[in-house]
């Protein structure tokens, strides 16, 4: 999951959707999926913390 959104973001496609893609999940259970790699630390976080 995380390495399918980190290359979709390189080349500036929608990482959620290579996400479905890769997994052929729904677009809710793939954004679980990269929510769960961002917990693992897998994935930068989506909001800087302030």
């Amino acid at each position: 999951v995380a390495d399918a959104y980190r290359e979709a973001q390189r080349d500036g496609r929608d990482p959620v959707l290579a996400v479905m893609t890769v997994t052929g999940r729904n677009r809710r259970r793939s954004l679980r999926l990269i929510a769960g790699a961002r917990d693992e630390g897998l994935l930068t976080p989506r909001h800087h913390k302030r």
